[in-house]
Protein backbone atom coordinates (compact mmCIF):
# COMPACT_ATOMS: atom_id res chain seq x y z
CA UNK A 1 0.00 0.00 0.00
CA UNK A 2 1.46 3.37 -1.04
CA UNK A 3 0.62 6.51 0.87
CA UNK A 4 0.94 10.07 -0.36
CA UNK A 5 1.83 11.75 2.89
CA UNK A 6 0.79 15.39 2.86
CA UNK A 7 3.45 17.26 4.77
CA UNK A 8 2.56 20.90 4.50
CA UNK A 9 4.18 21.89 7.79
CA UNK A 10 7.62 21.04 9.12
CA UNK A 11 8.60 22.39 12.52
CA UNK A 12 12.32 21.69 13.10
CA UNK A 13 12.09 22.97 16.67
CA UNK A 14 9.52 20.33 17.69
CA UNK A 15 10.41 16.83 18.96
CA UNK A 16 9.73 13.60 17.07
CA UNK A 17 6.61 13.28 14.97
CA UNK A 18 5.42 16.66 16.23
CA UNK A 19 7.68 18.08 13.53
CA UNK A 20 4.95 17.19 11.02
CA UNK A 21 1.83 16.57 13.14
CA UNK A 22 0.06 18.76 15.64
CA UNK A 23 0.41 17.98 19.34
CA UNK A 24 -2.96 16.25 19.67
CA UNK A 25 -2.56 14.34 16.40
CA UNK A 26 0.86 13.13 17.52
CA UNK A 27 -0.39 12.19 20.98
CA UNK A 28 -3.27 10.19 19.48
CA UNK A 29 -1.02 8.40 17.00
CA UNK A 30 1.52 7.58 19.72
CA UNK A 31 -1.27 6.09 21.83
CA UNK A 32 -2.68 4.11 18.90
CA UNK A 33 0.78 2.72 18.13
CA UNK A 34 0.97 1.29 21.67
CA UNK A 35 -1.81 -1.15 20.75
CA UNK A 36 -1.38 -4.11 18.39
CA UNK A 37 -2.23 -2.80 14.90
CA UNK A 38 -4.76 -5.52 14.13
CA UNK A 39 -6.65 -4.88 17.39
CA UNK A 40 -8.05 -1.49 16.47
CA UNK A 41 -8.88 1.41 18.74
CA UNK A 42 -12.04 3.38 19.35
CA UNK A 43 -12.42 7.08 20.01
CA UNK A 44 -13.60 6.14 23.52
CA UNK A 45 -10.34 4.21 24.14
CA UNK A 46 -8.22 7.21 23.20
CA UNK A 47 -10.50 9.72 24.92
CA UNK A 48 -10.27 7.89 28.25
CA UNK A 49 -6.46 7.86 28.14
CA UNK A 50 -6.11 11.49 27.08
CA UNK A 51 -8.84 12.94 29.30
CA UNK A 52 -6.79 12.49 32.44
CA UNK A 53 -3.90 14.40 30.86
CA UNK A 54 -5.68 17.10 28.88
CA UNK A 55 -9.36 17.34 29.86
CA UNK A 56 -10.38 17.23 26.20
CA UNK A 57 -13.90 16.99 24.88
CA UNK A 58 -14.87 13.65 23.37
CA UNK A 59 -15.79 15.42 20.13
CA UNK A 60 -12.28 16.94 19.91
CA UNK A 61 -10.71 13.48 20.01
CA UNK A 62 -13.31 12.19 17.53
CA UNK A 63 -12.72 14.98 15.01
CA UNK A 64 -8.93 14.66 15.34
CA UNK A 65 -9.08 10.90 14.71
CA UNK A 66 -11.33 11.55 11.72
CA UNK A 67 -8.76 14.06 10.39
CA UNK A 68 -5.97 11.46 10.86
CA UNK A 69 -8.07 9.04 8.79
CA UNK A 70 -8.43 11.68 6.04
CA UNK A 71 -4.64 12.05 6.12
CA UNK A 72 -4.45 8.26 5.61
CA UNK A 73 -2.62 7.66 8.88
CA UNK A 74 -5.63 5.71 10.13
CA UNK A 75 -8.28 3.61 8.46
CA UNK A 76 -11.70 3.33 9.97
CA UNK A 77 -14.19 0.47 9.98
CA UNK A 78 -17.72 0.55 11.32
CA UNK A 79 -18.43 -2.38 13.64
CA UNK A 80 -22.02 -2.40 14.83
CA UNK A 81 -22.53 1.20 16.05
CA UNK A 82 -18.87 1.90 16.75
CA UNK A 83 -16.09 3.17 14.54
CA UNK A 84 -12.82 1.28 15.03
CA UNK A 85 -9.56 2.90 13.90
CA UNK A 86 -6.48 1.02 12.72
CA UNK A 87 -3.06 2.47 11.94
CA UNK A 88 -2.12 2.28 8.27
CA UNK A 89 1.57 2.08 9.17
CA UNK A 90 3.83 1.57 12.13
CA UNK A 91 5.47 4.50 13.83
CA UNK A 92 8.80 3.62 12.21
CA UNK A 93 7.18 3.42 8.76
CA UNK A 94 5.60 6.84 9.34
CA UNK A 95 8.92 8.36 10.39
CA UNK A 96 10.68 6.83 7.36
CA UNK A 97 7.95 8.16 5.08
CA UNK A 98 8.06 11.73 6.34
CA UNK A 99 11.87 11.83 6.48
CA UNK A 100 12.00 10.55 2.90
CA UNK A 101 9.49 13.18 1.83
CA UNK A 102 11.48 15.97 3.49
CA UNK A 103 14.79 14.81 2.00
CA UNK A 104 13.13 14.56 -1.42
CA UNK A 105 11.82 18.11 -1.08
CA UNK A 106 15.25 19.39 -0.02
CA UNK A 107 16.95 17.63 -2.93
CA UNK A 108 14.50 19.05 -5.44
CA UNK A 109 14.34 22.61 -4.13
CA UNK A 110 17.87 23.05 -2.79
CA UNK A 111 19.91 20.50 -4.70
CA UNK A 112 23.35 22.11 -4.35
CA UNK A 113 22.92 23.09 -0.73
CA UNK A 114 21.53 19.69 0.24
CA UNK A 115 24.32 17.79 -1.50
CA UNK A 116 26.85 20.12 0.11
CA UNK A 117 25.34 19.49 3.55
CA UNK A 118 25.48 15.74 2.95
CA UNK A 119 29.10 16.16 1.86
CA UNK A 120 29.93 17.74 5.21
CA UNK A 121 28.58 14.72 7.08
CA UNK A 122 31.16 12.31 8.40
CA UNK A 123 29.47 9.29 6.88
CA UNK A 124 31.38 8.21 3.80
CA UNK A 125 29.14 7.78 0.82
CA UNK A 126 26.35 10.12 1.91
CA UNK A 127 26.89 12.45 -1.07
CA UNK A 128 26.80 9.53 -3.51
CA UNK A 129 23.66 8.22 -1.83
CA UNK A 130 22.03 11.65 -2.05
CA UNK A 131 22.97 11.98 -5.74
CA UNK A 132 21.58 8.50 -6.39
CA UNK A 133 18.36 9.47 -4.59
CA UNK A 134 18.10 12.69 -6.60
CA UNK A 135 18.54 10.72 -9.85
CA UNK A 136 15.87 8.29 -8.72
CA UNK A 137 13.46 11.12 -7.83
CA UNK A 138 14.13 12.87 -11.15
CA UNK A 139 13.45 9.68 -13.12
CA UNK A 140 10.24 9.03 -11.19
CA UNK A 141 8.98 12.59 -11.66
CA UNK A 142 9.81 12.43 -15.37
CA UNK A 143 7.80 9.19 -15.68
CA UNK A 144 4.85 10.72 -13.85
CA UNK A 145 4.84 13.75 -16.18
CA UNK A 146 4.58 11.60 -19.30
Amino acid sequence: MTFQLDISVFRPDRPGIRKVLGDLEAEIMEEIWTHPGEQGTTVRDIFEVLYDRRRLAYTTVMSTMSRLAKKQLLRVEKQDHTYVYYPNMTQQEFVSLFVGRIVEDLLINFTGETLSAFGKQEQIGSVEQARHKLDEITRQRHKEEQ
